[in-house]
């Protein structure tokens, strides 16, 4: 997917959000964009997760590595990410 049609996927609920909860939807998108590398990282790809967010969605989850500081040292372990039904 290119990245204009990956802006044009999500900006219709982006702006959504903005009328509900007044985060600008350009602030929603850039993030969106950082963090699921435009729609393509696994997280994105397997879970329609585009900002990282750990734990479950109605009870849906991906397990993905994830990198953490356990006493002092960075550790790579699993961890659950919400799963979404779409973006």
């Amino acid at each position: 997917m290119a990245n204009t049609d990956f802006i044009k996927e999500i900006a219709g609920e982006a702006q959504q959000i903005y009328k509900k909860h007044r985060i600008l939807a350009s602030l929603i998108i850039a993030q969106g964009c950082l963090e699921s590398a435009w729609g393509t990282s696994e997280l994105a790809t397997k879970g329609h997760n585009l900002f990282g967010m750990k734990g479950e969605y109605n009870g849906q989850y991906v397990i993905m590595q994830t990198w953490e500081v356990i006493n002092g040292e960075n550790v790579q372990v699993p961890a659950k990410f919400r799963k979404y039904p779409s973006w």
